[in-house]
């Protein structure tokens, strides 16, 4: 499709969705009102509380999630190049610190894996180089952040009292959808790298104050600069489409996942796996 074609569709499908939009709204049943207003989400403390509710557990049990999903290459001029796909697993547990802020410990075990085969990769043949790489397992933690009502904090040197802000939430479908973005800055002449996510969850469990973990589902976009193990020598970057899931528990990763766990990370899963 053509960028004028594309424009074209994607205006067609804009002004359908301004007329939907118009009805919804004129059309809003009492029920969405009420649960808005028992939701509260538009308060700093009440959308922080929803927001660990669906990441994780506000009474701090450790919550395990999994991740899959496609990566491409982005090069100026070219079409999006699929290089490789990913399986990864996270663990997490949650602290209140505040009714603005929780702390988080996190482990995540990312794996990519061959795009046709979906095997693990050890070794990836780079399409732009023609070169052989060797790829790693991407590890990240145990880590401490702050989670503030607006953002995620990694340095731990943010306001000590964070001001009222709330990350943006629509209600759909019977879903509140929560989004949260984390962008780095980069040197000048490069792409800056941006994570954009969405967690989505019952509206009526996430209500209820009994509940202190709902099950939850991410839609996940990132760009991101090369991984250096990569060896690139274009301009461009790594585009990522992702989706991930709440566990119930660690037990519920397949066997295949727990087994390379168990190999890359002992100690990630409880007991050893």
């Amino acid at each position: 499709m053509n960028d004028l074609n594309r424009r074209t569709v994607v205006a067609g499908i804009s002004a359908m969705g301004l007329g939907a939009a118009a009805l919804s709204l004129a059309d809003r049943s009492s029920a969405d009102t009420t649960l808005e207003r028992e939701l509260n989400l538009d308060d700093p403390a009440s959308n922080l509380e929803a927001y660990i509710k669906l990441r994780g557990d506000i009474a701090g049990a450790p919550v395990y999630d999994m991740v899959r999903g496609q990566i491409y290459g982005l090069i100026p001029g070219q079409a999006a190049r699929p290089l490789f796909k990913t399986i990864g697993a996270g663990r997490a547990s949650y602290t209140r610190v505040s009714s603005l802020e929780y702390q988080a410990e996190t482990r995540y075990v990312g794996i990519l894996l061959d795009w046709e085969t979906e095997q693990p990769l050890e070794q990836w043949l780079n399409p732009y180089t023609e070169k052989r790489c060797q790829v790693p397992v991407t590890q990240y933690g145990p880590s401490k952040v702050r989670l503030l009502p607006d953002r995620t904090d990694f340095t731990g040197n943010g306001a000590s009292n964070p001001p009222p802000a709330i990350r943006p939430w629509f209600l759909m479908g019977g879903m509140v959808h929560i989004l949260d973005s984390i962008t780095s800055p980069v040197a000048e002449n490069l792409r800056p790298d941006a994570d954009l996510m969405t967690y989505s969850g019952d509206a009526r469990l996430l209500a209820d104050p009994r509940i202190t973990g709902v099950p939850s589902q991410l839609s996940f976009t990132a760009v991101e600069s090369w991984r250096d193990w990569m060896a690139m020598e274009l301009t461009g970057s790594l585009w990522w489409h992702v989706s991930g899931v709440k566990l119930a528990n660690a037990g519920d990763y397949p066997a295949e996942l727990r087994s390379e766990l168990r190999r890359l990370a002992p100690d990630f899963l409880p007991g050893g796996g």
